[in-house]
């Protein structure tokens, strides 16, 4: 078993930490799950996509969606300025914890959902070494290709754009993220490239629009843009700012995720679906699937002066907050990769009230704390096997509106998070075979 385990540590880090920058460990402890639960899992991520559409369809008119979203005026005003599409969300991760209450989602990724590609390498490389029986993979780079052509097609029904049976397509990342990461890239590039189209990895700053198209530096034309970073990302690495997004979403390129999912990525997406003060902005043909989802979505609040609570009684919200602290915790609405969360039973009272006083200022929700499950993990570190008791979570990918497989993260850290100096892990996941 050793041998296996070196093998299996020489590959990972052959591909994935060609650059030594990796910090997650590499868990020997497979995630396994059955049929069961897979429909359990499926049926939440087909409703949640359901919703997500209806609201990207909704955002531009419905003052009530825009009131709860409530985005900072420079990004509301970018928004507004973008096409929506017959369907629009390709990518999509939630965030669930498995608890002894059942499934709770603590936040979505609507815009792109990392960790794929590893989870992929992660998993083809332990069944090709340690063979393990009646266990499978789910189909990952499929999924991903069959989303990305589907969506090509979309917007070039939407945009006019000529039917091709091979594409230029690119991976549009900072060069920085593609330095660290480049092996994951690979991964995506090669599968899309065996299916006989082109296929590249690029800086978005050196995408050139030109007559309306879109142009590497060396003058090749780009079919499908796969964007690999955020809207948040824009005001900082972009050039242009936002202006870079408004011209590639106006031009004759597809670009998937296209950066109207930027609609739906708050943190308030969960106060627009728990809270029933909202009941009214859902048709009926949306009230099952909007039951799925408010089932696995803590109790959720946008943080004002006032809260109301479980009951419908109305509470003054600083000296609530402040009282409840070890039971609630706190987000900021349009932060990501766990930043900006705050646990109230592991920080101090003095922190707690700061972060108080900060989220009445607007743009901060408050949820009920879940309980949060452990699991042992083995794991291979120094030519041994370790092993480290993490809390873990089980995020059901959403891939053209269905469920296209799991991140499954375990860590030290209850964020389950990879801050440095924490143990943290990416466990491959496997169905069980019947």
């Amino acid at each position: 078993m050793i041998k296996k385990n070196r093998e299996y540590y020489e590959s990972v880090k052959k591909v994935l930490d060609p650059t030594g920058q990796r910090t997650a460990k590499l868990c020997l402890t497979p995630y396994i799950f059955d049929r069961l639960f897979w429909n359990k899992m499926e049926a939440v991520t087909q409703a949640y996509a359901n919703l997500l559409e209806f609201v990207f369809q909704e955002f531009p008119t419905n003052k009530k969606i825009q009131d709860v979203l409530e985005y900072p005026s420079d990004l509301e005003n970018f928004l507004h300025s973008l096409n929506i599409y017959e369907k629009n969300l390709a990518a999509a991760r939630i965030d669930i914890f498995v608890t002894k209450d059942g499934l709770r989602m603590v936040e979505s990724n609507c815009e792109i959902p990392g960790a794929n590609e590893e989870s992929y390498f992660l998993e083809q490389e332990y069944l090709k070494i340690y063979q393990p029986e009646n266990l499978k993979a789910i189909p990952r780079m499929e999924i991903v290709y069959k989303t990305l052509m589907h969506y090509y097609k979309i917007q070039a029904e939407y945009f006019g754009l000529p039917e091709k049976e091979s594409l230029t397509v690119y991976l549009a990342q900072w060069q920085k993220e593609i330095d660290r990461i480049l092996g994951e890239y690979n991964i995506i590039m090669d599968f899309i490239r065996k299916r006989g189209h082109t296929c590249g990895v690029i800086d978005p700053n050196k995408i050139l629009i030109k007559n309306n198209k879109a142009f590497t530096p060396d003058g090749e034309q780009i079919d499908l843009i796969y964007r690999r970073f955020t809207a948040d990302e824009l005001p900082i690495f972009a050039e242009k700012k936002w202006q870079m997004a408004i011209d590639w979403d106006k031009a004759d390129v597809a670009v998937v995720n296209p950066f109207c999912t930027k609609r739906v990525d708050s943190k308030n997406i969960m106060v627009l679906f728990k809270d029933e003060a909202y009941d009214d902005v859902f048709p009926e043909k949306h009230k099952k699937d909007l039951e799925i989802v408010r089932e696995i979505i803590p109790w959720t609040k946008k943080i004002k002066d006032k809260i109301v609570l479980k009951d419908g009684t109305e509470k003054d919200a600083r000296p609530y907050l402040i009282k409840e602290k070890n039971n609630l915790v706190i987000k900021h609405a349009n932060a990501y990769s766990s930043a900006a969360v705050f646990i109230g039973e592991d920080i101090d009272n003095k922190k707690w009230e700061e972060v108080v006083e900060e989220s009445l200022k607007g743009d901060w929700i408050v949820q009920e704390k879940i309980f949060l499950p452990e699991t042992s993990v083995n794991y291979w570190e120094d030519e041994e096997v370790k092993t480290v008791k993490c809390i873990y979570n089980v995020n059901p990918y959403i891939y053209d509106g269905k469920l296209g497989g799991f991140l499954n993260r375990a860590s030290t850290d209850k964020l389950t998070s990879f801050k440095s100096g924490e143990i943290a892990t990416i466990m491959p996941c496997f169905e069980k075979a019947s």
